[in-house]
């Protein structure tokens, strides 16, 4: 899983890299903290700047999908 939204936020939870970034976010505005999540996961509102809320969405697939195994990575790109 690398977003999350339902019925009861208005955003989507993505991952950052690290504690920090996500406490960045947070600081800068940019971002809320993620209700039940791990503090390296922010929550993006809907109401956001579009480009933002595509590049967060982007970087959490991405330290996602590199944290999987290289079959399970294979499987899913199939090459």
């Amino acid at each position: 899983m690398f977003a999350c939204f339902g019925d009861r936020i208005d955003g989507v939870c993505v991952k950052t890299d690290s504690v920090e970034t996500a406490q960045m976010l947070i600081d800068a505005g940019t971002a809320k903290r993620a209700p039940y999540f791990h503090k390296s996961w922010v929550l993006v509102g809907f109401d956001s700047d579009a480009d933002e809320l595509r590049h967060r969405i982007a970087i959490s697939y991405d330290l996602i999908f590199s944290s999987l195994t290289k079959k399970i990575r294979t499987e899913i790109t199939g090459s």
